[in-house]
């Protein structure tokens, strides 16, 4: 009884997941990602002063050294 309730969740999850960009999905979970190692290992070196790049920052810089692979 419980995999056919818990099944009954998931399914409408599936079909939902189908209606959001790909670019979001990504940058949600980078963005979730990069959340839960700050959590899990909080000030690892306490003078850091650099902070993690944004989704949209990252995926620029990773689209331009995929660019330059090409070449």
């Amino acid at each position: 009884m419980r995999i056919v309730s818990v099944m009954a969740l998931c399914i409408p999850l599936v079909f939902l997941a189908g209606c959001v960009s790909q670019e979001r999905v990504y940058g949600n979970i980078y963005e979730g990602l990069k959340t839960r190692e700050m959590n899990v290992n909080p000030g690892i070196d306490p003078n850091q002063v650099e902070k993690p790049m944004p989704y949209q920052e990252y995926e620029n810089e990773r689209k331009k050294l995929l660019k330059n692979d090409k070449q």
